[in-house]
């Protein structure tokens, strides 16, 4: 095993805006960015929309796209995480074991799988990438490039990962009980008008 799968969004919830504003941003991504020491975008088209809406925050390499750690990259940037269908490829965000252990985001997650085979969904330069962080005793979380923000796999060395699932077999939400993702029903002053958040909204 070099790598598990975490949802970042119950099973059930599929039907947003792929410019919405998600709970998974702040509760998931955020610290993790927060804490992050590079995080790439792989597979964006030189001219295509996304990238000239998110060229303040996307500095060109080789075959990918770092994203800028120093400035705000989720708020007015939501499409760049949420668009699914291969609208850009996949997202490695890489920080230390020490860092990501300290972190509470697993509790945010949902249904800890293994995958057969994980280049399904992925861009393949970014899993070998994520795999070769993974021997150099970091962890790589690998954003889909065909779902978008609703999984992420999870790549370590062997021993740590194994750890890293068991945890996240105890501290992952189930789709089925989830509590963050529900319908709301009247306007408020929510997140936005197609789910309710649970920290912030009653």
């Amino acid at each position: 095993m070099n790598h598990f799968s975490v949802n970042l969004m119950p099973s059930h919830f599929r039907d947003y805006n792929e410019h919405s504003s998600l709970p998974a941003h702040d509760l998931i991504l955020r610290p993790l960015l927060l804490f992050a020491t590079d995080c790439y975008v792989y597979g964006i088209q030189k001219n295509s929309e996304l990238l000239q809406q998110c060229s303040h925050i996307l500095i060109s390499t080789r075959n990918k796209y770092k994203v800028d750690l120093n400035q705000e990259a989720i708020k007015g940037y939501e499409q760049l995480w949420n668009v699914t269908g291969w609208g850009r490829g996949s997202i490695v965000i890489v920080m230390g074991l020490e860092q990501f252990e300290n972190l509470d985001i697993l509790s945010y997650c949902y249904d800890p799988d293994i995958l057969d085979n994980p280049n399904t969904g992925e861009s393949i330069a970014a899993v070998r990438y994520s795999k070769d962080m993974a021997k150099q005793g970091k962890v790589a979380l690998c954003l889909s490039a065909s779902n978008g923000i609703e999984w992420m796999n999870i790549y370590a060395s062997d021993d740590v990962l194994e750890k890293l699932y068991v945890r996240a077999t105890k501290e992952c939400l189930d789709s089925y009980s989830d509590t963050i993702y529900k319908p709301q029903k009247s306007k408020g002053n929510c997140l936005n008008n197609t789910f309710r958040y649970r920290k912030l909204c009653k």
